[in-house]
């Protein structure tokens, strides 16, 4: 989405326009449920997640700062709303969850060549791989390396300096790398 469109959407957003506000969780739900998934680990919940973020987004659309990226801010909201369901649910199923949908999809879904079954299981054992990293861990990588998301930007969703963030993400490899090697998988 072009920023002058999305300015002008998020501005009709601040004062109440719930059409202007469809463009924009257009724009980003993908993005959300991705970082739901990686944080609740089950497809419905992370859906369900996503949903709340933007309603809450949008409801709560005064305390967003037009001058700062809005994709950061509804993170931020998204985060914190995965945080408190996992605080309510005590953490009461694995973090395996569900391995059947992933943010991370085969190219083309209809061609299920060697390769392509190959990349899946790869895929499912990084999430599960994933799955056995610190929530602090698997937060910032999914952040830097699926969010693309650069480290000031995660900084200041997370609420911890940018070195923190740094270091979270290098340390994060080297346990990616060897839970992943424990599993027969080489890193890439």
């Amino acid at each position: 989405m072009f920023a002058e469109v999305e300015r002008e959407l998020l501005h009709k957003c601040r004062a109440g326009d719930w059409k202007a506000y469809e463009p924009i969780v257009r724009a980003y739900e993908g993005r959300l449920y991705g970082v739901a998934l990686s944080l609740v680990r089950n497809t419905e919940d992370a859906r369900d997640l996503v949903q709340d973020t933007f309603v809450r987004a949008f409801k709560s659309m005064d305390l967003y700062d037009p001058e700062r990226p809005f994709l950061g801010w509804v993170l931020s909201v998204c985060r914190n709303i995965c945080i408190d369901f996992l605080r309510r649910r005590r953490f009461g199923r694995s973090l395996e969850g569900d391995q059947d949908e992933k943010p991370l999809q085969i190219s083309d879904p209809g061609a299920q060549t060697d390769r392509s079954l190959l990349d899946k299981e790869t895929r499912s054992l990084i999430w599960k791989a994933l799955g056995q990293l610190s929530d602090e861990h698997r937060e910032v990588l999914v952040l830097k390396d699926m969010q693309d998301l650069e480290y000031g930007e995660i900084a200041e969703i997370l609420n911890i300096p940018q070195g923190t963030v740094a270091s979270r993400a290098y340390y994060a490899r080297q346990a990616l790398r060897e839970t992943l090697e424990s599993m027969g998988v080489e890193y890439p």
